[in-house]
């Protein structure tokens, strides 16, 4: 079993099914998504929430987007989108304005 150092949570909360934390690959028009299942919330040692999924370097990474059941889509600093279509025009949007 490989060791992790990675700090330990001061608690967990369970994720509402339906809860996936999402990955967008663009490349030129076309968007993949990867989606991950989020089976719980992490409460990490300066209080915030974490999605605790299978793989935990899934998240080592910032910045790292959640759908909700409902299907808003949150990223990791508390900015929102009201579906995935809405947070995708906006991730193009900046690769454009980037490039």
């Amino acid at each position: 079993m490989q060791k992790s150092y990675r700090t330990g949570g001061v608690g967990m909360l369970p994720a509402a099914p339906g809860t996936y934390l999402v990955h967008a690959y663009f490349d030129d028009n076309q968007v993949d998504l990867v989606k991950i299942v989020v089976v719980g919330w992490q409460v990490s040692p300066d209080r915030r929430l974490v999605p605790l999924v299978i793989d935990p370097r899934a998240t080592d990474e910032e910045p790292w987007f959640v759908i909700h059941p409902c299907g808003r889509v949150e990223s990791h600093d508390g900015r929102g989108w009201v579906d995935v279509d809405d947070w995708i025009d906006e991730e193009k949007r900046n690769r454009r304005e980037a490039a």
